[in-house]
């Protein structure tokens, strides 16, 4: 029973992915009045998010970025839905890539590439396409789901257009694979950490805030070159996205004693060295100042709904 409702609710999100995206957002439109209208969906946490980082900004100006934010998400719900099954073509029609000059530098050097962004505008179409903007042979890593025909579902949307995902489980098996070609993993790092002995602890809007280590750690581990990965919206259902090549050795903020206790419990906990340890909260760092700066530029953009400044 519970598979054929799993079929049944893949035919019709099939179904809905044929439509239009001019009729996906009329849909929208009227999710949204219930999302956040009738039902509240998280508006509290949404609310909470939003006086952490704005506490500068009027409740009023406060309130129309909840507002929008809102309309986004329930936009990037339909996206999703649309990613099933749209075409190469009409996904660069609304997604554009900005930075060529990057993917062709970073071939040129035949260099490894971690690519690092956050849950910033549609990072679903971002990692669509990934491997439409890159030479590289492209992974992307994810969380599998518990549902194995939904997650099997999610596999074959994510791939169509040759980025493959891969179980941040199976992330070593990758990194000690001969790909015949350099290769460009991808990862959104801006969750809450599962595990706060080996996170990072950095400043984000001006507070303590834990990081999730694998983007600095595997950096500096696999001589990786970091990007930075941003995305913007321009449109209704229409994007921008970019990246931006990073300096491994970048500058601590702390300094080093500030940041000795840290770096020998991060070199510890990943068995680094010391120069490294520094280089991979010096790169965290950069990756969560790219992030909030993004943020404060375009803050409707990023996923307010999930709680980021959990205690400890």
């Amino acid at each position: 029973m519970k598979t054929l409702s799993a079929y049944l609710g893949i035919a019709v999100l099939y179904a809905f992915s044929l439509l239009p995206i001019w009729v996906l957002h009329r849909f929208s439109d009227v999710a949204c009045f219930f999302i956040y209208q009738v039902w509240g969906y998280r508006k509290k946490v949404v609310r909470e998010n939003l006086k952490i980082a704005f506490p500068e900004k009027s409740e009023k100006e406060r309130q129309a970025i909840e507002r929008q934010f809102f309309r986004n998400f329930c936009d990037l719900i339909f996206e999703t839905v649309k990613t099933f099954t749209i075409s190469p073509e009409k996904l660069r029609s609304r997604l554009a890539y900005v930075t060529p000059d990057v993917s062709r530098e970073l071939w040129a050097r035949q260099a490894n590439v971690m690519g690092v962004s956050g849950h910033l505008a549609n990072w679903e179409w971002q990692g669509l396409s990934l491997a439409m903007d890159f030479e590289h042979t492209c992974f992307i890593i994810y969380k599998p789901l518990s549902n194995a025909t939904l997650n099997r579902l999610i596999l074959r949307s994510r791939e169509r257009f040759g980025a493959k995902l891969i179980s941040i489980k199976k992330l070593r098996e990758i990194f000690q694979m001969n790909h015949g070609r350099p290769f460009l993993t991808g990862l959104l790092s801006d969750q809450a950490p599962h595990d706060y002995s080996k996170a990072f602890e950095v400043e984000f809007f001006g507070r303590p805030t834990w990081i999730t280590p694998g983007a600095g750690v595997l950096t500096v581990q696999r001589g990786m070159t970091p990007i930075w990965g941003w995305m913007k919206r321009v449109g209704r259902s229409r994007y921008e996205w970019g990246a931006e090549i990073l300096d491994v050795r970048a500058p601590s903020q702390g300094g080093p004693s500030a940041d000795a206790a840290q770096i020998d419990r991060i070199a510890k906990a990943h068995g680094l060295n010391q120069a490294q340890a520094a280089d991979a909260l010096a790169l965290t760092r950069l990756f969560t100042q790219k992030l909030e700066a993004h943020i404060r530029e375009n803050p409707a953009d990023w996923l307010w709904s999930h709680r980021r400044w959990k205690e400890r």
